[in-house]
């Protein structure tokens, strides 16, 4: 009976496959579009620690404001430990750009071009999601990991959680194994998950926490940025119009 039951699930699961990848690209659309409407505050911290023990440390704290706009994320008012620096690129250290919304967007886009493979069912927050994957090759992977002023095309696996209800992207894992050994990188993970923010009565569902981490096998070191989005607000232009009486 219990194999009977099994076997039930996961023909459902895979008959609503096409439905929930559907509902996934649908929905994501107007997620994309909307964020050009908002401005957030991001905050980073970053730390590093050893591979064999558990003691770590912080490194420092990197604050921006941040918007998403003609598909580019732009990154105004960066502080170091209340220290204004130019530009996230000026750190040293690992840093990231594009948790906002360029790896949403790529996301969105491979979902049309790669094949997606259904991978499990899981609870995410006490919703309901669908876990799939999907593998791109250096050849027409969108990742760019710059290293000393060198840049590289890393191939990565995607895994991607989509609400079984409403098609909505909850969380987005990327990984990259295959790094080049010069860069004496063994691993780099990037994720971003989403949540709901609600603003002048109506609730939207935008980048809430992420992560970015670099592993280094060779020297047993790692190092690791916890991401936050926060103070959300929207903008944009008024027009307004009067009419006086003519003359």
């Amino acid at each position: 009976m219990r194999w009977v039951f099994l076997f039930a699930i996961c023909l459902n699961t895979w008959a609503n496959d096409a439905d929930i990848l559907a509902r996934a690209r649908a929905a994501n659309a107007d997620l994309y579009a909307s964020l050009q409407s908002f401005v957030c505050r991001e905050q980073i911290e970053r730390f590093e620690g050893s591979l064999s023990t558990a003691k770590t440390r912080r490194l420092d704290t990197v604050t921006a404001n941040l918007s998403f706009e003609n598909g580019i994320e732009h990154y105004s008012e960066v502080r170091q430990d209340n220290r204004l620096r130019t530009s996230l690129s000026n750190l040293s250290g690992a840093w990231s750009e594009g948790e906002f919304g360029t790896l949403l967007l790529q996301t969105e886009m491979l979902l049309k071009t790669q094949a997606a493979a259904f991978q499990t069912l899981a609870d995410l927050g006490g919703v309901a999601t669908a876990v799939y994957y999907f593998d791109v090759p250096e050849e027409i992977s969108p990742w760019d990991l710059e290293v000393s002023g060198q840049h590289y095309r890393l191939p990565f696996r995607t895994e991607v959680w989509i609400s079984q209800q409403t098609g909505e992207i909850l969380k987005i894992a990327r990984v990259s194994l295959r790094i080049p050994l010069e860069t004496r990188i063994s691993a780099v993970e990037w994720q971003v998950m989403l949540g709901p923010v609600e603003l002048n009565g109506k609730q939207w569902l935008l980048p809430k926490a992420g992560r970015y981490s670099v592993v280094y096998e060779q020297t047993n070191r790692r190092e690791w940025n916890v991401l936050n989005f926060s103070d959300y607000r929207r903008y944009g232009s008024e027009v307004a119009l009067r009419f006086g009486d003519a003359q």
